[in-house]
C-alpha cells in the first residue's frame, strides 16, 4: 500500500503544520543556537521531508542539508530548494542508521513531531547515535516532541474525517486510532488518505507506532545514551523554558 510521504504535495497539504507556526519554531530554534554560540554554519534537518524549516534556515545563513527515508521527499526538498533560492544536499537514509560522508555540521534539527515513531531503545539510541556523529564537539541537536497529553489510546476510535483540495486533486482523510500497550507506553495510529486525481484514485495508508514521551522519560533517556549532555526543554513558540501548558516541545541536547 502506498504512503502518504509518496505524495509530497499531498504530504504538504494534509501533515505540514501552518506556514505561521513554521516561521514560529524556525524563530525558536535560531534563539536556541544563538544562545548556544550558533548563529549560522552547517545545519542537519532529520527526517526532512520537503525540508520547510531547513529551507527557511537556509534563506537565514546556514548551510543546510536533510536527510530522509523517502525518495520521493528527497527529490522534492531538493526542488523546492532550488525554487527558493536556496542550495540543499539532501540524503536518502534511514535516521536510525545513517553516516554521512560530510564535513561535521554545527547543529541538527528534528521538527514536525515524528520523533515519538521511533519506539524501540536500540532504534532510538542507534539514532541518536548517527547523529552524535554527524555533529562537531558542542553541536547541538533540537528535537520537536509533542507532548500527547491524552496518553496511551484506551479504545478503538475513528476521527479528523476531512476533505482537502490541492489544486485540481481531492483528498479525503481519515484516521484510526487503536487500543494502546500502556505496559510499553505505545500507541498506534493509521492514517488514510483517498487521492482523487485526474480521474485517478490512489489510496495510502501510514500505520504508525507513538511513544509517549514526557521531559522526565527523555531526561533519563538522554542519561542512558552517551555523548550528549541535556540543555533543556524550550517552547516552539518563543523559546522560553515555559512548556507546562504546551503542545509539545523542543527537546535540546549538546554532543559532549
Amino acid at each position: 500500500m502506498p504512503s502518504i510521504f509518496d505524495f509530497p504535495d499531498i504530504y504538504d497539504a494534509v501533515l505540514r503544520s501552518p506556514l505561521s507556526q513554521i516561521e514560529a519554531e524556525t524563530r525558536s530554534v535560531r534563539k536556541l543556537l544563538a544562545d548556544r554560540g550558533i548563529e549560522g554554519g552547517r545545519l542537519l534537518e532529520i527526517a526532512c521531508g520537503t525540508c520547510t524549516h531547513g529551507i527557511l534556515l537556509a534563506g537565514q545563513g546556514f548551510d543546510v542539508a536533510g536527510i530522509d527515508l523517502s525518495p520521493n521527499m528527497v527529490d522534492a526538498a531538493a526542488s523546492r530548494g532550488a525554487a527558493a533560492g536556496v542550495s540543499l544536499d539532501v540524503f536518502q537514509g534511514d535516521i536510525t542508521d545513517f553516516e554521512l560522508d560530510t564535513d561535521p555540521f554545527d547543529a541538527a534539527i528534528f521538527m514536525a513531531e515524528t520523533f515519538p515513531i521511533i519506539t524501540e531503545y536500540e532504534a532510538i539510541a542507534s539514532h541518536f547515535g548517527c547523529v552524535r556523529r554527524a555533529l562537531r564537539p558542542g553541536g547541538v541537536y533540537i528535537v520537536d516532541i509533542d507532548a500527547h497529553r491524552a496518553g496511551v489510546r484506551e479504545s478503538y476510535g475513528v476521527w479528523g474525517e476531512r476533505t482537502v483540495q490541492v489544486g485540481d486533486t481531492r483528498v479525503e482523510i481519515w484516521h484510526e486510532d487503536f487500543p494502546g500497550d500502556f505496559v510499553g507506553g505505545v500507541s498506534r495510529l493509521v492514517m488514510h488518505c483517498r487521492i482523487h486525481d485526474d480521474g485517478d484514485v490512489h489510496e495510502t495508508r501510514d500505520d504508525w507506532h507513538i511513544r509517549q514521551y514526557n521531559p522526565w522519560h527523555l531526561s533519563v533517556l538522554v542519561r542512558t545514551l552517551g555523548g550528549w549532555r541535556l540543555s533543556g526543554f524550550y517552547s516552539r513558540g518563543d523559546a522560553s523554558p515555559d512548556i507546562a501548558d504546551e503542545p509539545g516541545f523542543l527537546l535540546t541536547l549538546e554532543a559532549v
